[in-house]
């Protein structure tokens, strides 16, 4: 046997207003983001990539006493090439910043600022945020499939010993960022005089 529920007049009004707003709020957000984007000499922004076919290389992840919290500094500043990791776009008239170096950058600075966690001021705690949802994006945007075995014990809170994952000696398929390193000091060196 069916039903049939009466639905008040108002109510479907209402549901169809509500419906009507939301396409409307849709299709003018796409539109705001769509005039939004950057044009360089006429070039969209949102389509530039570097034109460098980066070789394929592997990195097998191992423990050092580089790069971790309390290292040394000498260790960090290298790792952004001159300019910082902008690079001069000849064709657009205008630096970028290479999402890799700015990834590298968030690093550096999260490392920077946990040090220094007992005097942060505004300026930092907005640069903090800005790294933390930038490399969570990147790291979304960068699926790695590679398995990573648990082949790590560790003490768990409740005194249990629980399988941990380090991904100590596990290798991943990378893009050569050598090679990449090479290119953006090459623009660097043409391009110097852009950088003033």
């Amino acid at each position: 046997m069916v039903h049939y529920v009466r639905v008040p007049t108002i109510a479907a009004v209402l549901a169809l207003s509500a419906l009507g707003f939301s396409v409307l709020v849709h299709i003018t957000t796409i539109c705001l983001q769509a005039v939004s984007i950057p044009s360089y000499n006429g070039i969209n922004a949102a389509t530039l990539e570097l034109s460098i076919n980066l070789r394929e290389a592997a990195m097998t992840i191992v423990k050092s006493p580089r790069f971790g919290l309390f290292s040394n500094e000498s260790d960090w500043t290298p790792l952004l090439p001159r300019g910082e990791g902008f690079l001069y776009h000849p064709d657009t008239d205008a630096h970028f910043l290479v999402s890799h170096y700015h990834q590298l950058h968030c690093i550096r600075s999260l490392r920077h600022y946990f040090n220094k966690r007992d005097s942060l001021d505004a300026m930092d705690i907005g640069h903090v945020n800005h790294c933390l949802i930038y490399l969570r994006q990147m790291v979304l945007c960068n699926v790695d499939m590679t398995l990573e075995p648990a082949t790590h014990k560790q003490l768990a809170p409740d005194g249990r010993v629980t399988n941990a994952v380090t991904g100590v000696d596990v290798t991943h398929r990378c893009k050569d960022w050598a090679q990449l390193r090479e290119y953006m000091e090459d623009n660097y060196e043409q391009w110097k005089g852009t950088y003033e």
